[in-house]
């Protein structure tokens, strides 16, 4: 038997939760528990005493600046006063003025690298690795990278201008960038780059060539 006192308890006892809001608590809590602590991983700009072991970064190629409005490709020149390791000389031509450094490094600069058929395979292995998925195959600007809603497509090198440039000149652009090209020269070392201007010329050579053929078959 139960006792009359509990049996009134029981009688005015009231649940302070409705079984709605007590089945939709159930099910939000397991939720929370895993949404929030990835919510936190994802953002790594909040640091909860973690070393330094989640920072903003930029990967190659990639965009930054989103909450600040900015939407430029990642590429971050040296500190100032930065001195180069061995085997990698400090760049001397700087100019505010893209297109007067690209004048004045094709009057200055000479290609100090033999044009010899090992030059040639090494530069044809760097412009392949690197420069081929932009400037295509023979440099006409068809890489596979360029497109609609892909990367813009660079000028050939076919033109009657890029044919014209110094040495020097196309040596500055794999060294400092040009327009969205970034700089290579963090992965090129100078006679790499010098190397692929060598094979610049050998495309342009064949290309040349093989319009006057066609021309002449005509």
């Amino acid at each position: 038997m139960i006792p009359s006192k509990v049996q009134e308890k029981m009688r005015d006892f009231a649940p302070k939760w409705r079984p709605g809001r007590y089945k939709a608590t159930l099910v939000a809590l397991p939720i929370l528990a895993v949404a929030i602590p990835l919510l936190l991983l994802s953002m790594p700009y909040l640091e909860w005493f973690n070393d330094m072991a989640v920072q903003p970064k930029g990967k190659a190629q990639s965009m930054y600046g989103l909450w600040t409005g900015e939407r430029d490709i990642v590429e971050r020149p040296p500190v100032e006063g930065t001195m180069p390791m061995e085997g990698w000389p400090a760049y001397r031509i700087h100019d505010e003025d893209p297109e007067k450094a690209a004048v004045r490094a094709g009057e200055e600069l000479r290609n100090p690298v033999e044009r010899t058929r090992a030059a040639l395979e090494l530069g044809r292995k760097r412009f392949e690795t690197f420069c081929i998925v932009c400037h295509g195959p023979e440099a006409e600007g068809n890489g596979k990278v360029v497109g609609k809603d892909l990367f813009p497509a660079p000028p050939s090198l076919h033109t009657d201008a890029a044919r014209g440039f110094p040495d020097g000149r196309i040596f500055h652009v794999i060294t400092k960038g040009q327009n969205k090209m970034p700089s290579y020269a963090d992965v090129l070392d100078p006679q790499e780059r010098w190397s692929v201007v060598h094979y610049v010329r050998v495309l342009q050579r064949a290309m040349e060539d093989a319009k006057k053929s066609a021309e002449d078959g005509r």
